[in-house]
């Protein structure tokens, strides 16, 4: 009997924590998923870690885990408010971009500071297509860990502006049908009723049930992938 209920209160501490976490992880918002800063790697480790212990062990009290990962959280957004606020304290909490490459240069002091060697920064520039780091103009590493790497001018690709053409922005594409489902909701966005795309799918010989994808960009071009 004991041992049903150890695990009956696993089940129940795992499901408080992992409402308590998908909670906190909206608070804090998409940041904290998309461009992680060292800090907020940490903050969320160690909230995970808290999430974890409180789900597993039954002899914790379940509202000392959620006040812990309450007190993370609060600070997260007290220090992100803080790096909005003032430049002195989000450099002192996310910390300044590095120099690793300038003007082609190498600045092997700047590799040391950013605690990355050689062969990191050779595999960052390959992963970001420079098979050749002499093709390289600058080379920074940003807060969140990642290398930002620019190409000598030989080297960077032909745009529009270099042939003195300016192409019309396309604006944004809206899906409007997805896995053979009229999106009603987004109708509005692509200026179009659903009648009306219901015909001009029919003039694509193709049934709506049979499309996979459909997406209508702002010039009203409706393109559809089929199933």
């Amino acid at each position: 009997m004991g041992d049903f209920m150890d695990f009956f209160n696993i089940i129940i501490l795992g499901m408080v924590s992992f409402i308590v976490l998908f909670i906190l992880s909206k608070i804090m918002g998409y940041r904290a998923i998309s461009e992680l800063s060292f800090f907020d790697y940490v903050v969320g480790i160690t909230i995970g870690s808290i999430a974890a212990e409180m789900s597993t062990n039954i002899d914790m009290e379940w509202w000392k885990g959620v006040t812990a990962m309450a007190v993370y959280a609060i600070l997260d957004l007290v220090f992100s408010f803080l790096s909005q606020k003032s430049s002195a304290a989000r450099q002192i909490i996310t910390g300044n971009p590095i120099i690793l490459i300038y003007k082609g240069k190498i600045y092997k002091k700047n590799l040391r500071k950013a605690r990355i060697e050689l062969n990191d920064l050779l595999t960052s520039a390959r992963m970001a297509g420079y098979f050749n780091i002499a093709d390289i103009d600058y080379a920074i590493m940003e807060t969140t860990g990642k290398i930002s790497f620019m190409p000598v001018p030989l080297k960077r690709p032909l745009n529009p502006k270099d042939f003195n053409f300016a192409p019309q922005s396309e604006g944004l594409t809206v899906n409007v049908i997805m896995d053979g489902k009229i999106m009603e909701d987004d109708l509005a966005d692509a200026k179009i009723d659903k009648n009306d795309l219901i015909r001009r799918v029919k003039q694509q010989d193709k049934e709506v049930k049979n499309v996979f994808l459909g997406v209508m960009d702002s010039n009203g071009v409706l393109t559809l992938f089929d199933k």
